[in-house]
This record gives structure tokens, C-alpha cells and sequence, in this order.
């Protein structure tokens, strides 16, 4: 076996010792995604159940306002009520008295009554005495009949007397046939008054009484209402309350299972270390066995017949072009690893990585063989901030590479997942702070970006 082709068994057995320790971290990050899931779907709860407290809430505010104004609307009508039934009971008192005058005039008007009716008797008496004696022609044989003068005298007195207490009794008569009336027709108008008004006020008050007993019902039901309202916002809260119990729960199993990952993460890398460590010796022990056996073979032969073999092994701890990566993207090359000015700030800034642009629907493939650091979207504060849908791979040995601005919805790997070198990983987007479709790569070599030209 030639020193290269133990050199190659080397470095498959190292690949293969990297793809196999993986398989963990994927179970762990498919569990982180269905606990962020998890809490996303709570958060979307929580946000219905506060809309609809503040709906409830809302109602609340109008049901006591509405309560306020029927509160006010029925104390007016109360208000009225007294009112009305201080003037119907006074309206009362003046029926009783004007029945009371009634009364009084009843006796007065059965008093006339009698006295006409004496003086309709007399006058017909009287009128009935002239009849019999002829008229007025008795009055004149009474005083023609005198003995004397002086008789004449008396006689004639007697019968103007007598005429006179006849127009005095007419002029009585009518006098009290007049009062008659008039006193029958002021109780009649003032009777027929007092029970329309009485009437009126009854109606009045009936109609106040009827609005009043609605404006009861009404507050009745706008409490009850507002009872049920409150107590549908207290159920809310009650479940608003569990609901953030179960967030925290969710979030406290998030930040658990990242401790896992992160932990698990450390001792994959630390496995790939002291596997390709091992592996390296190995190497290095059989090609130091072959490379001895080769002088011994070289000593017992011709030179002319087997030159001796040189082989070197690429370090990728130089800045010379290594080969170690692979281009992540069909593209071409827009923005290079120099000073610049931000096409979307408008600021000066240093340009950390290459700009890869092209059109259409292009994949992403890791530049090399590693683990996946992270897989998402690069929120503020996150140390993504601004690349939109971003991958970050672990290769090892100080360095790593990021995969910016891809596609929403087109990421295919997840943190903690081994990847090989040409997978796929994403398609090229214009997430995050970008002007136009790209990929923005970046290699970093212990924690420094550097420019990635003589590498790829």
C-alpha cells in the first residue's frame, strides 16, 4: 500500500467517524423545533385571548355606561312620579272640597227650588183670584167701594201694596230662577274640569309608572349582562394565566433542550478531535512505516529504475489558496472581502465575507464537511442581526463558515446537524438587510473573518 492511498483511508475513516457521531444532535434539534413550535402556538393563543380580553373589557366600559344613564333616566322618572302624585293628590283634595261645594249647593239649590216653588204657588193663586174677579177691574171696584176719603185713601194704599208685592215677588222669582242656573252650571263646569284634570294627571302617572317599571327591567338586564361580561373576561384571564404557565414551562424545556444541544455539540466536537486526532497518528505511523519501507526497497534498487516519492499534505493554517472549500454557490462575484459602503444603511464598513449573486431558484451547498451552528433567522441581538435566513457550520480545527440572506421557508438543515461538504443546505434569497438576491458567505478561522478567495 502507497503512502497516499493510506493518506486517503485516513481521511475517509475521519469523514465516517463524523457522519455517524451526528446522529444525536439531529434527534435533539427535531425536539427544539417542536418546543419553539410549541411556543409559538401558545404566544398565538395568549395574543387571541388579549384581544378578546380587551373586547370584553370594552363591553364592560359600555354596559356601565349604560347603566349610568338608565341609573339617571330612572331617578328622573322617580323624580316625575313624586311630582305627579304630589299634584294628583292635591288635584284630589280640590275634588273633595269642590265636591264638598257641590254639596253645599245641592242644599242651596234645593232651597231655591223651593222657594220658587212657594212663589210660583202664590203667584198662581193670585193669578188664578184675578181671573175669577175679571182681571184687574177688581183692584178698582175695591177702592171705588170707599166710604170716605179717607177710606179711598187706605183702599187705594192696600191695592198699589198689593201690585207692588206682586213685582217684587215676579222679580224674586226670576232673580232666583237666574241663580239656579248659573250655580247648576258653574258645579257642573267645575265638576267636569277637576275629573279631566284628575284624569289627565291618572293617565300621566300610569304612563310614568310603566316607563319607570321598563327602565327597572332594563337595568336588571344590563346588569346581569354586564355580570356575564365580566365573568367571560375573568375566565379569560384564568386561562391567559395557565397559558403563560405553560410558555414558561415550554420555555424553560427551549433553554434545557439548548443546553443539551450546546452540550452535545461540544462533545461531538470533541469526539471529531480526538477521532481525527487518532486517526492522524495512525496515518502518520503507517506513512512513517511505508516511507521506511520505501528507502529500504530504494537502497536494494537501481535509481533509474523507482524514483523516490515526495509527498506534501496542504495546511489549512496558511493563507495560501488550500482547496479546503468548495464554491457555496453557482454565481458571480459582486461585493469581495474589502471596505465599502452598505448598499442599505449607506454607511463606510468593512465587507466580511463575498457577495454571490445570480438569478432564479439556486441552491446552497456547504462549503465543507461539519456541524451546523446554527439554522434560522437572525433576529436583532441574536449575532445574526441583518442576514435574514442564515447557516453557520462548525468544520473543526478554528473554522467556520455563514451562509446569508437565503430563502424564507428554504432552510434544510438544523442546528446540530452534520453536514458533508456539496449538501444543500438552502436556496439563494434577499432576506435580512439585502438589495437583491444573493448569498452572502463568510469564513471565519478562530473566530476572525477572513477573506475567503485563497481558500475556495
Amino acid at each position: 500500500m502507497t503512502y497516499k492511498k493510506l493518506i486517503r483511508n485516513s481521511i475517509v475513516a475521519t469523514v465516517a467517524v463524523g457522519l455517524f457521531s451526528g446522529a444525536p444532535v439531529n434527534v435533539l434539534a427535531a425536539d427544539l423545533n417542536e418546543l419553539q413550535k410549541q411556543q409559538q402556538e401558545l404566544q398565538q393563543q395568549k395574543a387571541n385571548i388579549d384581544e378578546s380580553i380587551h373586547e370584553k373589557e370594552h363591553e364592560v366600559s359600555v354596559l356601565e355606561s349604560k347603566q349610568v344613564s338608565a341609573a339617571a333616566e330612572l331617578e328622573a322618572l322617580v323624580k316625575s312620579i313624586t311630582e305627579t302624585n304630589a299634584k294628583l293628590q292635591k288635584q284630589q283634595q280640590e275634588v273633595a272640597v269642590t265636591n264638598a261645594e257641590v254639596t253645599k249647593l245641592k242644599g242651596e239649590i234645593k232651597e231655591l227650588q223651593n222657594n220658587i216653588q212657594e212663589r210660583f204657588d202664590l203667584l198662581k193663586d193670585r193669578a188664578r183670584a184675578i181671573q175669577v174677579n175679571g182681571n184687574s177691574q177688581a183692584y178698582v171696584n175695591v177702592i171705588l167701594a170707599s166710604d170716605n176719603f179717607s177710606d179711598f185713601i187706605d183702599r187705594a194704599t192696600m191695592v198699589t201694596t198689593l201690585v207692588s208685592a206682586d213685582k217684587d215677588i215676579m222679580a224674586e222669582q226670576k232673580k232666583d230662577e237666574n241663580k239656579l242656573s248659573s250655580k247648576q252650571k258653574e258645579t257642573e263646569t267645575k265638576l267636569a274640569s277637576l275629573k279631566k284634570l284628575a284624569t289627565e294627571i291618572a293617565l300621566s302617572k300610569n304612563n310614568l309608572e310603566s316607563q319607570k317599571s321598563q327602565k327597572d327591567e332594563l337595568i336588571l338586564a344590563i346588569a346581569a349582562e354586564k355580570d356575564l361580561t365580566q365573568q367571560q373576561k375573568n375566565d379569560l384571564l384564568s386561562k391567559q394565566g395557565a397559558l403563560s404557565a405553560d410558555e414558561q414551562k415550554v420555555a424553560g424545556n427551549i433553554q434545557a433542550e439548548k443546553d443539551r444541544q450546546a452540550q452535545a455539540a461540544l462533545e461531538l466536537a470533541a469526539a471529531r478531535k480526538a477521532s481525527a486526532e487518532r486517526a492522524a497518528k495512525e496515518a502518520a505511523a503507517k506513512a512513517a512505516t511505508a516511507k521506511a519501507s520505501s528507502k529500504t526497497m530504494t537502497r536494494t534498487e537501481s535509481p533509474a529504475e523507482q524514483p523516490s516519492e515526495t509527498v506534501s499534505i496542504p495546511s489549512i493554517s496558511s493563507g495560501s489558496s488550500t482547496g479546503m472549500f468548495i464554491k457555496p454557490a453557482a454565481g458571480i462575484l459582486t461585493s469581495g472581502f474589502s471596505d465599502r459602503t452598505n448598499p442599505v444603511t449607506g454607511q463606510h464598513e468593512s465587507h466580511k465575507g463575498q457577495d454571490i449573486a445570480a438569478g432564479g431558484s439556486v441552491p446552497i451547498y456547504a462549503a465543507a464537511g461539519g456541524t451546523v451552528v446554527f439554522s434560522g433567522f437572525g433576529a436583532p441581538g441574536s449575532g445574526y442581526g441583518g442576514y435574514g435566513y442564515v447557516v453557520e457550520i462548525d468544520h473543526g480545527n478554528g473554522y467556520q463558515t455563514l451562509y446569508g440572506h437565503m430563502r424564507a421557508g428554504s432552510l434544510q438543515v438544523v442546528a446540530g446537524q452534520s453536514v458533508a461538504q456539496g449538501q444543500g443546505i438552502g436556496i439563494m434569497g434577499s432576506t435580512g438587510q439585502s438589495t437583491g438576491q444573493h448569498l452572502h458567505f463568510e469564513i471565519h478561522k478562530n473566530g476572525v473573518p477572513v477573506d475567503p478567495t485563497p481558500y475556495i
